[in-house]
């Protein structure tokens, strides 16, 4: 994974529907849920769920099948191999997402009765049978209404019909429009809380979100309610307590949390730091002259501070790459995975990047880097104590 852990590989949707099995399905994805649970990773992005519309299409291998009732009942399957351990996976992507090329731009167009025979068909299966509580919306429009801002669809269909009670996110930086003919942009945000598209992925932070989008002007002129942003908001929640997550807040660790915890303390990648600190007080800038930014490295340095509190890990970074890549880096304080800092291509310009990393206690910790993708050019790191204990 991203953050270096080592994961299993699963095969692929196709190759997965042409067992036409169940209950072997449910208990691979039984197997797989355990896994996401010791990993701490509460639901997967996928299955995907998508009709195998042309075998020219880019994405297919992702999707099950041209059949949306063996598509549907697969994944309904893998839904409940994976709850066994209280994890689960985002449906997606909701819905038509038939073909690659040009994919956020491409407005499918077609009957309400082809919509609902083929297309939804499993995506119903999946809510209905199989309890999914996460969906990732397309790229796309459906008959002129972008997916990620269809009301039709997301509340009428998903919620109302269907019983849907969980969350549903965007696509990565899809984009929104009110009505049919509209230009969709991604600054549209507004009309995805209004059809009840409640994440819109993604974002860095609340606030830099908010410095892109329309929420602040469809408030102010009447567009949007506060009503719809705390329905949203009752959607995440209800979504957050149905998770492992809830039960780790609270301080309560599932037998394969624990036994993973243990695992790492024997494992060849457990770090018990010897080497030198260096001082974060007053926002010291770290020496990271030693930092190995590749793919799959990692590098271990030890952290001193004087304040107990909480803290913000901030560094100016740079990557040679345009705005559609990705790199992660993850962020280690003794062993235990704090966050990660995703970065896009930035065309050389240096950008500022924060984490919230939680509390730091105790005067010393060691702080360990992985870099999931080669391409960041870190200028400067150091940390911030935003609330003092």
């Amino acid at each position: 994974m991203d953050c270096g852990t080592v994961a299993f590989s699963l095969p692929n949707g196709t190759l997965l529907a042409c067992t036409f099995n169940e209950k072997l399905n449910e208990e691979l994805f039984a197997m797989q849920g355990k896994e996401q649970r010791k990993n701490h990773v509460d639901t997967l992005l996928g299955p995907g769920l998508n009709i195998h519309r042309s075998p020219l299409n880019g994405r297919n291998f992702e999707y099950f099948s041209e059949d949306p009732l063996l598509t549907g009942k697969l994944a309904a399957a893998q839904l409940r191999g994976m709850r066994r351990f209280g994890v689960t996976g985002t449906i997606k992507h909701f819905a038509c997402n038939n073909q690659e090329f040009k994919r956020t731009e491409i407005d499918s167009v077609l009957s309400e009765r082809a919509l609902r025979e083929i297309y939804l068909r499993a995506f119903e299966t999946a809510v209905k049978e199989g309890g999914a509580y996460s969906v990732m919306s397309t790229y796309g429009g459906l008959n002129g209404i972008w997916t990620a801002s269809n009301f039709d669809l997301l509340t009428t269909i998903l919620r109302d019909e269907w019983g849907f009670t969980g969350t549903v996110m965007t696509d990565w930086w899809a984009k929104g429009n009110d009505r049919e003919g509209e230009e969709a942009t991604r600054e549209n945000v507004a009309a995805q809380v209004r059809a009840q598209n409640d994440l819109n992925m993604v974002n860095a932070d609340a606030a830099s979100n908010s410095q892109h989008d329309n929420l602040d002007d469809a408030l102010a002129d009447g567009r949007l309610t506060r009503d719809a942003l705390v329905r949203s908001a009752m959607n995440i929640c209800r979504t957050v307590m149905n998770s492992p997550v809830m039960e780790r807040s609270l301080g309560r660790m599932s037998d394969e949390e624990r036994e993973a915890a243990e695992a790492e303390k024997t494992s060849e990648d457990y770090v018990d730091f010897s080497g030198e600190y260096q001082f974060i007080d007053d926002e010291a800038p770290l020496d990271i002259s030693a930092v190995n930014t590749e793919k799959g490295a990692s590098t271990v340095l030890g952290i001193r501070y004087k304040k107990n509190g909480l803290y913000k890990f901030v560094m100016r970074v740079k990557a040679n790459a345009n705005e559609v890549a990705q790199i992660p880096m993850s962020i280690f304080i003794d062993g235990n995975l704090r966050g990660m800092v995703m970065i896009n291509g930035t065309n050389g310009e240096v950008v500022t990047a924060e984490q919230d990393i939680g509390v730091l206690f105790g005067g010393t910790n060691y702080l360990k880097l992985y870099f999931g993708q080669t391409g960041m050019e870190i200028e400067e790191i150091k940390f911030v104590c935003t609330q003092a204990f």
